[in-house]
């Protein structure tokens, strides 16, 4: 239905008298409870009990989450190791962003007297990459340097590797440990760490891979770094005197909307609080945004889907960069939950139509070629959609559509999505997942949209239910129609051979199943050899890399079940094209795997140098707790 700002001309989603009568008569009882509510007199809670508390209801205190997080407890002391470990890498990483601050006594807080290391900022390094905007060296091959000795010389170190944020702004220090290993006295770990900070030239940041042994204390002290070893460096400089490469203009765009300061700006903790319907609100805020030039005057304007009972929203370029709030007279501020958008020419006439997959359907709109769009039909589809694309399967001269379906239809809401392990499989090879579909676009010159599910007589319900979060078109073998790949949280990804308008899931033999929690694809040459390679992002998982390499994980499990969750830990892969159908992994060599809890992801060349580049939007929900990923 149209949001509550506008007059609906046509609903997207009926409702009865009956219903409506009863919508009415809820209004006009919050509309008097909040006046009620507004002519109590105020009541200070935070100087009563919690269980007294009016208008509350009583609950038992959460226990602490140390107790229900104690790795010591679970029989993981090495998780614990680990911690300790970040804990005091951290500190050192403070005196390293701060050398005015080094000397032997703030050392000795966190290093033994007797600390051997190699130099941290290696002697010579090759340049990787130099252009107008950033110059990259890298650690060359070259044998290892001379083994130093004492607080003293780590000192001199520690100095010369901070020595270039001196004066920064934003200074940044972050160790990830990925591996741990327990000896009877002392311990290992591995881990990537990354330095960075804002100078006048421009920004600094180094990323590298230290190895580090630590002696246990016999009190409970934390453990101090005895050995230190860099194995993997690698700086980047930027030209952008006092500022980043790229600048968050969020605000300056879009601060001057009013649905901006009431609605996006709030985030989605505000928004959890909020809306009660939370069925399929597993995602924590997944809808998704398309760019398209919808009223014709060479700007690109942006739509954004939000969470059902939130209108989405139509972005309208200015000359100036800002955009302007034109949802309610586009008619495109529908309140049902959305998860995804494609703006695109649907109907040949030469301006972009708007596809929103909504919960359980894709709305279909015709742009009237001045950004206005008319609602013309309502495609049934499975529940938990997630992802759109757009490609010309047949080669008929019409875009059709492929939809990726997460959680089976559940009267009762969303099903679990743990299968445990069985046989040779882990978790991950699930096949319960909702379909997927393929609508064929069937719509005539002049005609309202058409489109026919051809799911089953193409080929595509082979394979079809792994929780599908993303898929991509692309002619992979050159034989001129288009190729789908399929990424899956919970099923190993597909790579549907187009022939003809039919298709085969010829992943396996093509090397391209990666069941890793495929979370997004992207297409490109990387290497400019004429052939597409083709990028997953997935989840790299310090602690899944940490623990899968002990010898307590799963004893007993097959040494294939083991290496399957090792793989599933390492995160995103590239896989280049061979020319034969086949493909390789390149992922370690390309260092592409590390991309941390990776999402979307595309392929762009972001200097302008003619390669390709990978952009890869990671992380989790945002809000008060800094702990988050």
């Amino acid at each position: 239905m149209k949001s509550s700002e506008s007059r609906p001309n046509k609903p997207v989603g009926s409702h009865s008298k009956n219903q409506k009568r009863w919508a009415l008569i809820g209004l006009t009882l919050l509309a008097i409870a909040g006046i009620f509510v507004a002519s109590r007199p105020s009541v200070d809670n935070t100087a009563t009990d919690p269980a007294n508390r009016p208008y509350q209801v009583p609950a038992p205190p959460e226990p602490p989450m140390g107790s229900l997080d104690d790795p010591n407890a679970d029989g993981w002391p090495t998780e614990a190791l680990a911690e300790q470990a970040k804990e005091q890498l951290k500190g050192l990483g403070k005196l390293i962003l701060h050398p005015g601050k080094i000397d032997g006594k703030s050392l000795r807080k966190f290093v033994t007297e007797d600390i051997s290391f190699h130099s941290l900022e290696p002697a010579k390094l090759n340049a990787a990459y130099s252009g107008s905007a950033l110059n990259i060296v890298r650690m060359s091959n070259q044998p290892a340097a001379e083994e130093q000795q004492g607080i003293t010389e780590l000192e001199a170190s520690l100095r010369k590797l901070g020595a270039p944020l001196e004066r920064a702004t934003d200074l940044r220090f972050e160790p990830k440990v990925f591996r741990v290993q327990q000896d009877r006295d002392s311990f290992t770990t591995q881990q990537y760490v990354a330095i960075s900070g804002i100078t006048e030239g421009g920004v600094i940041e180094q990323h590298a891979t230290w190895r580090t042994r630590w002696i246990k204390n016999s009190d409970d002290s934390l453990p101090l770094l005895t050995s230190l070893e860099v194995s993997d460096f690698e700086q980047v400089k930027s030209h952008t005197p006092g500022r980043t490469l790229f600048s968050d203009c969020t605000q300056s765009v879009l601060g001057s909307n009013t649905s901006f300061q009431q609605q996006l700006g709030r985030g989605y903790g505000h928004w959890l609080r909020h809306i009660q319907d939370t069925q399929y609100f597993f995602w924590l805020g997944n809808p998704g945004i398309a760019l398209g030039d919808v009223n014709n005057d060479g700007l690109d304007d942006l739509y954004l889907c939000q969470e059902d009972g939130l209108p989405n929203r139509l972005y309208i370029q200015n000359p100036d960069g800002t955009l302007s709030d034109e949802s309610e007279k586009a008619g495109v501020n529908w309140l049902e939950g959305s998860r995804s958008a494609l703006l695109v020419d649907l109907d040949n006439d030469g301006d972009q139509d708007l596809a929103v997959a909504i919960t359980g359907g894709i709305i279909l709109a015709a742009n009237q070629g001045d950004g206005r769009f008319e609602f013309q039909t309502l495609i049934p589809t499975a529940h938990d959609l997630m992802s759109m694309s757009a490609a010309d399967y047949d080669e008929d001269g019409l875009l059709d559509l492929y939809i990726c379906t997460y959680y089976q239809n559940a009267s009762n809401g969303p099903q679990s999505r743990s299968s445990g392990i069985g046989g040779a499989f882990v978790y991950h090879d699930s096949n319960s997942g909702g379909p997927n579909s393929l609508f064929k676009n069937e719509t005539t010159s002049g005609g309202k949209f058409k489109f026919l599910d051809v799911t089953t007589e193409t080929g595509l319900d082979v394979n079809n239910l792994r929780w599908s979060l993303a898929a991509s078109w692309e002619d992979y073998d050159n034989d001129g129609d288009q190729d789908l790949y399929v990424a899956n949280d919970f099923g190993r990804n597909n790579i549907f051979r187009n022939d003809e308008g039919k298709f085969s899931d010829v992943a396996a033999q093509s090397g391209v199943e990666d069941s890793a929690s495929g979370m997004a694809v992207t297409w490109g040459d990387y290497d400019r050899n004429g052939l597409m390679d083709v990028y997953v992002s997935n989840m790299f998982s310090a602690a899944g890399n940490r623990i899968t390499f002990q010898e307590q994980f799963k004893p007993d499990a097959p040494k294939e079940v083991r290496s399957r969750l090792q793989r599933f830990a390492r995160g995103s892969t590239l896989m280049k094209a061979l020319g034969n159908g086949s493909f390789e992994d390149v992922s370690e060599s390309a260092s592409v795997t590390m991309a941390r809890w990776a999402w979307g992801t595309s392929f762009v060349d972001l200097n302008n140098d003619g390669w390709q580049d990978l952009v890869v939007a990671n992380g989790n929900i945002t809000g008060e707790d800094p702990g988050d990923l």
